[in-house]
């Protein structure tokens, strides 16, 4: 099964209705869950994985919610990609499929991972800085799945999971920071060095220690002995803690008219502009640096353009692929670099630099 695609549209949609800026920061949550009838997946037999995602889908079939059952094995690659960039999900899904499934609502804002690494991944995407609320949506389907299929449950250590950090309230959260004015003073290490309760990493599930796009992205270490609301708290003062880091360098490049800062978002905007082809990465630290230079008043945006937007989720391979004719959407590698440098250059025309 594939997705409609009126509901893939109303996903790209749902993106271009947030206001300008919204996206900065977004935050996914996700709760690990394993069932209390069957062992841990290393353990499993691959027709125990089978009546697994048997027994998962019938109780989503049952939601009064409208949910689509895409077992992986089925999905074209382009549309597995496209959901894992929509919903910023930590992590590759790539290898054998047998048994594995997405599992996604027609509202977009929620992500069920079937068979991998525990028995669920219950992952949601909040796009409007409410993650309490998101957190609420997250509970009350846990509560219906729980209803019927049972997760095993320790009084002692919680929710039990493949990684014993992740037992307790089994509750991952990820804040998305663009942080480009940090990245370019080299504060971000210092700042980060003192916490064991908060680990970074990159935007890019395949780099994770490269922080593409100038996008940071901090995660609770452990869950174990933490409730939700104390993990939640400690993401939200990281994140503001990096966040009045990031304002005051900037304001001090600014200040500083800062000549090599100038020179390299000039740069940036000339590679967006010139380029007939682009590798993702290049692409987002060239589209991060020319938000940079809008932010600081040295690059007129009058058409108002989310580059936010681009660099999160407009210049991957999912989205990219969507825009093309439905028969021609499986795309190779050079065809992605020369459809997204030719997008990137029709946008990048529209950017006036400052006198300098």
């Amino acid at each position: 099964m594939t997705l409609p695609s009126d509901v893939l549209q109303s996903f790209v949609e749902m993106k271009s209705a947030l206001p300008k800026g919204s996206p900065w920061p977004i935050t996914t949550l996700s709760l690990c869950r394993n069932l209390s009838v069957a062992k841990f997946l290393p353990s499993l037999s691959k027709e125990s994985k089978i009546e697994l995602l048997e027994l998962i889908s019938s109780r989503f079939q049952e939601a009064e919610e409208e949910f689509f059952i895409l077992p992986l094995k089925e999905m074209p690659l382009w549309q597995k990609e496209f959901l894992l960039e929509h919903f910023a999900f930590p992590y590759d899904l790539f290898g054998n499929h047998e048994a594995e499934a997405l599992i996604t609502n027609r509202s977009g804002d929620l992500l069920i991972v079937v068979n991998f690494q525990d028995h669920l991944i219950l992952h949601a995407i909040d796009f409007y800085a409410d993650p309490e609320k998101t957190l609420e949506k997250l509970v009350k389907l846990d509560i219906f799945l729980h209803d019927k299929l049972s997760f095993a449950f320790s009084s002692e250590f919680g929710f039990l999971t493949v990684d014993p950090q992740r037992c307790g309230t089994a509750l991952q959260g990820r804040c998305f920071l663009h942080v480009p004015a940090l990245m370019y003073s080299k504060e971000l290490p210092t700042l980060l060095e003192p916490s064991t309760e908060i680990s970074s990493s990159g935007l890019l599930p395949s780099s994770p220690a490269d922080f593409s796009g100038n996008v940071v992205v901090l995660t609770n270490t452990c869950s174990l002995g933490l409730t939700e609301e104390q993990i939640l708290s400690s993401l939200r003062i990281w994140a503001s803690k990096l966040l009045v880091a990031e304002a005051a360098a900037k304001k001090r490049f600014s200040d500083e008219n800062n000549g090599e800062l100038k020179n390299h978002i000039l740069r940036a905007l000339g590679l967006l502009t010139h380029s007939c082809h682009l590798e993702l990465q290049e692409t987002l630290d060239a589209l991060s640096w020319l938000q940079l230079g809008i932010e600081l008043n040295w690059i007129k945006n009058p058409k108002n353009h989310a580059i936010e937007k681009q660099v999160l989720w407009e210049a991957r391979r999912g989205h990219l692929a969507l825009q093309e004719p439905e028969n021609s959407r499986d795309l190779q590698k050079e065809h992605v670099m020369h459809l997204r440098a030719h997008k990137l250059k029709t946008l990048a025309e529209d950017f006036l630099p400052e006198e300098f």
